[in-house]
């Protein structure tokens, strides 16, 4: 199995603190074309898409608290929304149910209550929620 050398590691640091190919060179005494073709390769890539999940996973919360705080202080419904979806509250999907009664002057009274207590917990847990 063939692995990375040093400098290719450092090269992967530095891409995610931004660095374009040319600094990055300069910074680790290379050419240019040598960083630019390590970004070609399929292991350099890999070890790289693993940095950045890690490197993003360890400033998730500071991501989370400031999507908090734009919602709350610039009143951002689009940043609520994605908030509460990414808390898996909100979904876009919308289910519909519909029965038929087998006759006309049938009605199921016990059903028709538990939907009824249903949508009232449901109108209850939301305005748990705005509170």
């Amino acid at each position: 199995m063939r692995y990375l050398n040093e400098n290719q590691y450092k090269a992967i640091g530095l891409l995610l603190e931004g660095k374009k190919n040319v600094e990055i060179a300069e910074e680790l005494g290379i050419h240019r074309n040598t960083v630019t073709n390590w970004t070609k390769e399929d292991l350099f890539q890999s070890e790289l898409r693993k940095a950045a999940t890690r490197h993003g996973q360890h400033r998730l919360g500071e991501l989370i608290s400031r999507m908090y705080e734009v919602a709350i202080t610039e009143g951002s419904a689009a940043m609520a929304k994605l908030i509460l979806q990414s808390q898996g509250m909100l979904t876009d999907k919308v289910s519909v149910e519909k029965s038929i009664a087998t006759s006309v002057n049938e009605v199921n009274y016990d059903k028709l209550d538990d939907e009824i207590a249903a949508f009232a917990k449901r109108m209850e847990d939301e305005n748990d929620i705005e509170h």
